[in-house]
């Protein structure tokens, strides 16, 4: 039995909060503005996603993980990654660069490394940290990060509702997912792609099809170690598109090598309650001041 208390470490996805914070207001026309005429409401929402995981969750330290810029590594492979996304709201773009500024007032590492998604940093920052002594639990909304499930790394989903988690484990990966390991959730992309991110994976194999290959096969190299276990139409599908399903599968796994610099220590959760109100003055934010009194 273990002596010592573990540390939690909650890693937010925080452009996932952040255009979820603006579309949970903006739908029924709470596009807020400071005086000054700063637009607001996802930053406000945001601002409340965090501090009630916070309460909800006592994370011991915490650090956040962002996007920098569209262009990715992934781009690279496939130019037409992501493509299919539009612009983001006019409204929303300003609350970008403030999002930083107002992680920092909680004291909060904000990390982005340009050339690489939030959800690389999240992965290399888990697996870089989770331990015997620092149980790693990953805030968003992305299913992707339960590749990166463990028995040290738990997945925090952001379900419809404020305030309504999901809290999903290594063990609840076959009930939650229908798969056996975290890997086989980038296995499963591989074959059946995934339209909001434009990726191709493999025509007319959807999700149900793509289970039952794993489950026979395991893994894409196994389904196609064993191609001629495969009938009829699927199999030279499968055969026509193998270029497509790899390259699929390699833009859908995490990278976990990406060069972060962030100490343990320096995510240790301690704010000062007047760097925030002093933020909070800026942005107008007053009736999130009394939970900070």
């Amino acid at each position: 039995m273990k002596n010592k208390e573990t540390s939690k470490l909650l890693i937010v996805d925080s452009m996932a909060l952040l255009f979820r914070g603006f579309f949970a207001t903006s739908q029924f026309g709470s596009i807020m503005q400071t005086k000054d005429g700063l637009y607001t409401n996802a930053l406000y929402q945001y601002t409340k996603y965090l501090m009630d995981a916070i309460k909800t969750f006592s994370p011991s330290h915490i650090v956040c993980a962002i996007d920098m810029g569209k262009e990715t590594f992934r781009n690279g492979l496939y130019p037409a990654y992501k493509a299919n996304r539009g612009e983001p709201p006019m409204e929303l773009v300003p609350q970008f660069d403030v999002l930083q500024e107002l992680i920092a007032a909680f004291d909060i590492p904000v990390i982005g490394v340009p050339g690489y998604e939030a959800d690389d940093v999240i992965g290399t920052l888990a697996k870089k940290y989770a331990s015997d002594d620092v149980h790693v639990y990953i805030l968003t909304g992305d299913g992707d990060t339960l590749q990166l499930l463990d028995r040290y790394i738990s997945v925090i989903m952001m379900k419809k509702g404020f305030g309504n988690y999901q809290t999903i484990k290594l063990e609840d990966l076959p009930t939650v997912k229908g798969v056996e390991s975290p890997e086989q959730i980038i296995e499963l992309k591989g074959l059946m792609g995934d339209s909001s991110d434009n990726i191709p994976g493999c025509p007319s194999v959807g999700p149900k099809t793509a289970l039952k290959l794993l489950g026979s096969h395991k893994t894409i190299d196994g389904v196609y170690d064993n191609i001629n276990e495969v009938a009829g139409k699927l199999k030279q599908t499968l055969l026509e598109y193998k270029h497509q399903v790899y390259l699929s599968r390699q833009l859908a796994t995490i990278n976990l090598s990406v060069p972060v610099e962030c100490n343990l220590e320096e995510c240790k959760y301690q704010f000062n309650v007047q760097k925030i109100h002093s933020m909070f003055d800026k942005l107008e934010f007053q009736s999130l001041k009394k939970l900070f009194a």
